[in-house]
């Protein structure tokens, strides 16, 4: 092996190189290197896969800050190509500036990583061997410090005959749709990044990402349509990453994205979020905006697993769990029909679009203690002010958007809303009571929404005591231990927590006990039955009775009648809400209605 040497105190510039027999890292200092499988380049890939002349580095220099850098090129300095190409983090490109941390692939089994740091020696390792050989130089040792110089370095392998069909074609490694890496290039630098990590004892991770009744977009609108939308996605989520990141294609409507740097444990967290709030945006669809949803899945080295199988599996579970916490036996159903799978998805348009553009509305009921006429509390309560269709009820719209998962956004609207609405109350000195804002199911589910109530109460600087979350019977009993402890979570919080439609059918008596609610509601179908249906009103006492043995408000909804009142105070149920004692009110009424109730009573 022959080589000549030019030492120097300083190499800030590293270049390790792997393939499946050796890894060689090199120091660079020279202004040119030839990259290529022929043994007269500065720097030989050992694989017949690679072209005779694949690659050149050229040294360049910064004016702004009198440092150094490499660009590599892609073929030779004559201007041939290479036939496999070079992608730098997953892309494929003709010229480009190398920065620190870049993922190099040569269109083949070879991959490089490029650092921009302190000093390093040059060495090749022998992969089946794992032992270190220092390049040996006429007597001089190689552990000095030292930089790569032509003529080359050589490495003695096998002269083999090149078969044409051991040449990739660059389309063998890219997705011919979105230009992405396709998962064979994808998975070659995820194994490089891991070597890496594993090398330098850092941290790095995975990203996989879904995109939510896309079959139905195909059937329904066609696969151009499809087509349309996967290029602008990968776009989107490409324009999302930091510069040393890699998004691919990983199927037909998944694409994996590369984190091979993390710095923080918290850093995987946010450029997701990044990624997401990006990709949310509408999409213009036959000059229509179109909104999509997704799934996603997380992974992360070493503590989510030590090789690409177990970070990949453990991102794929992740991914299916997203998914199943998002979509209901209801949901699944709907989209097994085309139809209706069509509908769900421009229903979810139009509540975007409602979002959007201010559309929807709180109003607030009031919550009246029976025996003294004051006012406990309110409960808010979304309208959607359709520009068309006039004011929608959220009994219609609600469980669209809950089918749809715009629930999430909805409900987090809602909140910051009602807390924010609040505290301009109490900044008015009005009378300090409580806010009820009603829960999904869906939100429960959602792994943010801790995170989210706790953000929304700092942003609104309402005190956490004021909030009352509603959770009905149907939301708890079909998800009892995530529920469980979401509602613990909320607690420690400071936040209150009310049982919502109380006596609808989906539990018994003994299971209220075991959750940390203050508020017990019952339903608007028992009080409207309490006359109708005598034989209801055992049922409804024995709540009330429960209620108050546990010290909990109890509170009547949906109360149109005054002998349906008179019947609730007589069961010793203390305080209601309804038509007999106040519509919903608009934010206006609603302070008026507390300004002239300051002491405060209401006649019914």
């Amino acid at each position: 092996m022959n080589t000549n040497f030019n030492t120097h105190e300083e190499n800030r510039n590293l270049m390790v190189i792997e393939d499946n027999k050796y890894r060689q890292t090199i120091s660079l200092q020279e202004e040119t290197y030839s990259i290529g499988r022929n043994r007269s380049n500065s720097i030989i890939i050992n694989s017949q896969q690679a072209s005779r002349r694949h690659g050149t580095l050229m040294r360049r220099k910064n004016g702004n800050n009198n440092t150094y850098s490499y660009w590599i090129i892609d073929g030779d300095m004559n201007g041939k190509k290479s036939r496999n190409g070079i992608y730098v983090n997953g892309e494929k490109c003709l010229v480009r500036e190398l920065k620190n941390g870049d993922l190099i692939n040569f269109g083949c089994e070879v991959n490089a990583t490029y650092y921009a740091t302190h000093e390093w020696s040059n060495t090749v390792i022998d992969i089946a061997k794992t032992k270190t050989y220092p390049l040996q130089t006429h007597g001089l040792e190689a552990n000095s410090y030292h930089a790569l110089s032509q003529p080359h370095i050589e490495i003695e392998i096998e002269h083999q005959n090149l078969n044409p069909k051991d040449t990739l074609q660059a389309q063998e490694y890219q997705d011919s749709l979105t230009k992405l890496p396709n998962l064979i290039l994808f998975k070659e630098y995820l194994l490089n990044a891991l070597k890496n990590a594993k090398q330098y004892q850092s941290s790095m991770g995975i990203i996989l990402l879904d995109i939510n009744q896309f079959k139905a977009i195909n059937k329904n609108w066609g696969y151009p349509v499809g087509d349309k939308i996967l290029v602008e996605v990968a776009q989107r989520i490409k324009s999302s990453l930091r510069g040393s990141d890699i998004v691919a294609r990983w199927g037909d409507d998944e694409f994996i994205i590369l984190l091979p740097k993390i710095s923080h444990g918290d850093d995987i967290e946010k450029i997701t979020k990044r990624i997401l709030n990006n990709i949310s945006d509408s999409l213009e669809i036959f000059d229509k905006p179109l909104y999509l949803e997704y799934s996603f899945g997380c992974a992360v080295y070493p503590q989510d697993g030590q090789t690409p199988k177990m970070l990949l599996r453990k991102a794929e579970i992740g991914l299916l769990n997203h998914k199943k916490r998002m979509m209901s036996p209801d949901k699944i159903s709907h989209l097994t029909i085309d139809t209706k799978a069509s509908k769900l998805l421009k229903a979810k348009t139009a509540l975007q679009q409602a979002l959007k553009h201010q559309q929807l509305e709180l109003y607030y009921q009031p919550q009246i203690k029976i025996k003294t006429g004051e006012i406990s509390g309110f409960e808010a309560l979304v309208r959607w002010n359709h520009p068309v269709l006039g004011q929608i009820n959220p009994q219609k719209f609600i469980p669209i958007a809950e089918q749809t998962d715009s629930m999430i956004v909805i409900g987090e609207w809602i909140l910051k809303e009602a807390c924010r609405q609040h505290r301009y109350w109490q900044e008015m000195d009005l009378p300090a009571l409580t806010m009820s804002v009603n829960l999904s199911s869906l939100q429960l589910k959602d792994p943010n929404f801790i995170t989210m109530v706790e953000q929304v109460l700092q942003e609104t600087k309402l005190a956490p005591h004021w909030l009352e979350l509603e959770i009905t019977e149907k939301a708890i009993f079909g998800n009892l231990d995530i529920i469980h402890q979401v509602l613990h979570d909320l607690r420690k919080l400071g936040v209150h927590l009310s049982m919502d439609d109380f006596g609808t059918g989906y539990s018994c008596l003994n299971h209220l006990p075991k959750f940390p609610f203050e508020t017990l509601k019952i339903s608007q179908s028992c009080v409207k039955q309490i006359t109708d249906k005598p034989e209801n009103i055992a049922i409804i006492s024995a709540a009330i009775a429960l209620g108050n043995s546990l010290d909990l408000r109890v509170v009547a909804e949906g109360v149109e009648t005054h002998k349906q009142l008179d019947l609730l105070q007589n069961l010793d149920c203390r305080e209601a809400q309804g038509y007999l004692l106040s519509h919903p009110l608009t934010q206006e009424e609603a302070t008026r209605f507390l300004e002239l109730h300051e002491s405060p009573k209401v006649s019914y």
